[in-house]
């Protein structure tokens, strides 16, 4: 029996389990889905895969067996569907790490935004809407747009933008009465603070603007993000907004956060947005990693098996900033992707899928077919070279379909 049990659905290829965990491979149960299963294979000794990862109960009930069974000293979570099963798991045998308790104002965004605010953090007014009625009435006293959003989502999945009372109406037939929440629409630009903490403290910080925002897939736009310059006045207000909102919640053992920030037009106020007790999705990993010179991943992945002290590694600043885009599917046939052009600021060039393929669009901000990690010596320069890889993805992409 495994003494480590690791759930994690990330591909092999940027999460590589074999060459960080060398001490304890042998000793660590993977517990994966069916996509990732091969290539883990080839590192592994002791992998179990399935077929809906993400859904259903199949993944809760295989560790409980692992957990049940006996010797399992450490269960490790890393991406924000295994943040709630793994607690829950941890409370049933006895587990250490993050508990329901400490884990569930940092994954349900109702509970989130009302410990947030409670403790004098500007958010947007949000509700549990207990009828369509109630959602109406609040839809009337906020004004249209309105957010509407799982409170237990990621990755932008399931929220959108109603504009009017039968757009709210056709949205409430299919919610989840247990699982939804509306909020005001704040207008303005949305940034990223990414860092990590340690019970209620801030120990790392990186600021960052998206380029368009997070439901921008619904109009097949690229979603991008430009790490702000660290010596900047507006890099230093983020962290201090970090610093408050961290302190806010309960605090956790060394763990990487991700928070979103509106800014508002005008004077510039901030506004909470939601956080989580994990890295950031798409490639901020990838940008931290760059920026820093260590990989966050593997960092909190070898803490909380019990290999590396977190807080007492630095993380120092390469002194460039670095930033990311995706390209989310047309709806179409993608039947070509080619290299692109050989220019020093593309770091990473990333072809997301098998080519080629049949997409109906994107269905989450992270759905996406191509990436790329670019390097500047300023956030103008990294803004810059993201802007001009649109045009590189479009001349790189050949696509056969009506929307084309």
């Amino acid at each position: 029996m495994s003494a480590i049990v690791l759930p994690l659905r990330i591909p092999d290829t940027v999460t590589p389990l074999g060459d960080w965990l060398p001490e304890v491979k042998d000793d660590l149960t993977l517990v994966t889905s069916g996509d990732a299963e091969p290539g883990y294979r080839r590192q592994l000794p002791h992998v179990l895969a399935t077929s809906s990862y993400s859904t259903g109960p199949e993944v809760e009930d295989l560790l409980d067996d692992l957990c049940g069974a006996g010797g399992v000293r450490t269960l490790v979570h890393v991406t924000e569907d295994d943040i709630l099963r793994c607690a829950r798991v941890r409370d049933r045998h006895g587990l250490p790490g993050l508990r329901y308790e400490q884990a569930l104002p940092w994954r349900d965004k109702l509970i989130m935004k009302g410990i947030v605010s409670g403790h004098g953090v500007p958010t947007p007014r949000y509700l549990r809407p207990a009828s369509f009625a109630d959602a109406e009435r609040f839809a009337r006293r906020v004004g249209y747009p309105v957010v509407v959003k799982p409170r237990l989502g990621y990755a932008s999945m399931g929220v959108g933008l109603v504009g009017d009372a039968d757009e709210l109406r056709r949205a409430a037939e299919v919610w989840d009465p247990d699982d939804v929440m509306l909020e005001s629409f704040t207008q303005g630009d949305v940034l990223h603070i990414d860092g990590f903490m340690h019970d209620g403290e801030v120990l790392y910080v990186q600021a960052s603007r998206y380029l368009n925002n997070c439901l921008s897939f619904h109009d097949a736009l690229p979603l991008g993000s430009v790490q702000l310059d660290r010596d900047g006045e507006e890099h230093a207000r983020l962290a201090r907004f970090a610093e408050r909102v961290v302190a806010a919640l309960p605090p956790v053992d060394f763990s990487p956060f991700h928070l979103e920030v509106f800014r508002k037009p005008g004077a510039g106020d901030l506004e909470f947005c939601e956080i989580a007790c994990r890295l950031g999705g798409a490639h901020i990993m990838e940008a931290l990693t760059y920026a820093t010179g260590v990989n966050p991943a593997r960092l909190w992945i070898r803490h909380q098996i019990g290999l590396q002290n977190g807080p007492e590694t630095p993380l120092a600043d390469t002194g460039r900033r670095y930033g990311w885009l995706l390209v989310p599917p047309r709806r179409g046939r993608l039947v070509r992707v080619s290299e692109p052009p050989p220019v020093e600021f593309i770091k990473d060039f990333i072809v997301k899928t098998a080519v080629p393929r049949d997409f109906d669009g994107a269905h989450g901000s992270t759905d996406s077919y191509l990436a790329f990690v670019v390097d500047g010596a300023s956030e103008h320069e990294v803004e810059s070279n993201l802007r001009k890889c649109i045009d590189i993805a479009a001349e790189c992409s050949e696509w056969e379909g009506a929307d084309v």
